[in-house]
């Protein structure tokens, strides 16, 4: 029973009491006492009835489902925290997690001085991104940095949604907030791990192709580059020639001055090879004293002007070098129909061998 009702009964029961003492005092009964007997038990049962009728009629009882539970249990879990901006007012709300994501009293309220301390830079970042997906109905990415007053600048990552006026304007923008700081660091510091695995393949590839007294490919990477050029001159129907000199009496000179100034004197050669090399042209030391240059587009005559040139080149250089003056000679043979290149590299040595029997300092094209 509600409340009200309970109080009118009282009231119509203490009627009653009052009425029965008043009675009381006329005992025997006679006409007037029963007739105030019946007014006494009638007016406490119109009061009630008139109770009941003002009530209004009881609704049918329904189960309440409980309250969603609370979410800042959920969120600290999940390590995410939640913050919204109106668009309209410029005004921002974020959660308790969230202050703690940013390094905050938990209680902190977004106003100016609190958002100027977290983003130094003001909120450009968010409104560009805001910007950029203003007509998007579905979630997008923004990341911006926060300063945390404990862990210095912080990489957030967030989830974020438009929330529109029923004139399709954006109002409000919600967002999940993570720190993602850790896991960009581990990103970076894999990508610099595999940059650095990538580099050393790259040194030790290099390492494998080069020789390492005069900085010139070796014999492998020259025979190599000598295939991909054969290919080449095949589709497209071009010439191709090889070179091959090496130093004459180059034993004498490293019993005479010793291996270190013999080893000088064949850095000084792939010195004067490279700043006499053409576009397209490979040279490389094949071993000892012996060197290889391919020269791409480059027929019998071209091969001969070419290793004239650098025989010239190389006596007058180690002349004025520091290191015993030398000569060298050559042998040159240009590509043949269905030639391979150990069939070319070995006409070519065939012309070098020669010129070493003609007299030395000297180039010689193959039979």
């Amino acid at each position: 029973m509600a409340r009200p009702a309970i109080e009118m009964v009282c009231l119509a029961l203490a009627w009653v009491m009052i009425a029965l003492a008043i009675m009381l005092g006329s005992w025997p009964p006679d006409g007037a006492f029963l007739q105030g007997l019946l007014l006494a038990a009638l007016l406490p049962l119109t009061l009630l009835a008139l109770c009941f009728m003002r009530r209004p009629p009881t609704a049918a009882v329904i189960a309440t489902p409980p309250p969603p539970p609370e979410t800042s249990l959920a969120d600290e879990l999940a390590g995410i925290g939640r913050w919204s901006v109106d668009l309209l007012t410029g005004g921002h709300r974020w959660s308790r997690e969230f202050c703690r994501i940013a390094g905050l009293p938990l209680t902190t309220p977004p106003d100016a001085e609190t958002l100027r301390a977290l983003l130094p830079e003001g909120t450009r970042q968010m409104e560009v991104a805001f910007l950029a997906h203003r007509h998007d109905r579905g979630t997008y990415p923004i990341e911006f940095e926060i300063e945390n007053q404990t862990l210095g600048t912080r990489l957030l990552r967030a989830r974020a949604r438009n929330v529109f006026s029923p004139e399709g304007q954006v109002e409000h923008v919600l967002m999940v907030v993570r720190d993602a700081t850790e896991e960009y660091s581990q990103a970076a510091r894999m990508h610099r791990a595999t940059q650095a695995a990538l580099q050393q393949a790259e040194e030790a590839r290099r390492l494998a192709n080069t020789d390492p007294l005069t900085g010139l490919p070796n014999r492998r990477s020259a025979m190599a580059a000598l295939d991909r050029e054969i290919v080449r001159a095949r589709q497209n129907e071009v010439h191709l020639a090889a070179l091959l000199f090496d130093v004459d009496f180059f034993k004498s000179i490293n019993d005479t001055h010793g291996h270190a100034v013999g080893d000088r004197v064949l850095t000084e050669i792939a010195a004067i090879v490279l700043r006499n090399l053409r576009e397209g042209q490979c040279a490389a030391r094949i071993g000892g004293e012996e060197f290889l240059l391919v020269c791409p587009d480059a027929d019998a005559g071209v091969a001969a002007e070419v290793a004239e040139r650098l025989r010239q080149a190389i006596h007058q250089g180690t002349q004025t070098a520091d290191v015993p003056a030398v000569t060298v000679s050559v042998g040159h043979a240009a590509l043949r129909p269905g030639e391979t290149s150990l069939q070319l590299f070995s006409r070519a040595d065939e012309a070098l061998y020669a010129a070493k029997r003609a007299g030395r300092n000297r180039v010689k094209l193959a039979a």
